[in-house]
């Protein structure tokens, strides 16, 4: 699975939970940013929630930040480079 269109966003939420690491309270994918010098965290929680955190060298979310199809569009090269180690 690679997201190539914005209609691939929804096939990787539904195929999320198949990919993703488990903690025992959510589902999660830890990803190199390169282009941004950092790590970039999508999490899945059991009631469907998605969010994302964000850790770079000069920036850094303090909380879990509301994932949307505009965030998983902008950060498709990211994701893209994970999935196609899959």
């Amino acid at each position: 699975m690679i997201i190539r269109r914005k209609d691939d966003i929804e096939q990787f939420y539904d195929r999320f939970g198949n990919i993703a690491k488990w903690d025992g309270t959510k589902h999660y994918i830890t990803l190199l940013d390169e282009q941004n010098n950092g790590t970039l965290t999508f999490m899945r929680y059991p009631d469907g929630t998605m969010t994302a955190h964000r850790k770079y060298q000069t920036y850094w979310d303090i909380s879990e930040q509301p994932l949307s199809n505009t965030d998983i569009w902008r950060y498709r090269k990211v994701l893209n480079s994970f999935l196609k180690t899959i």
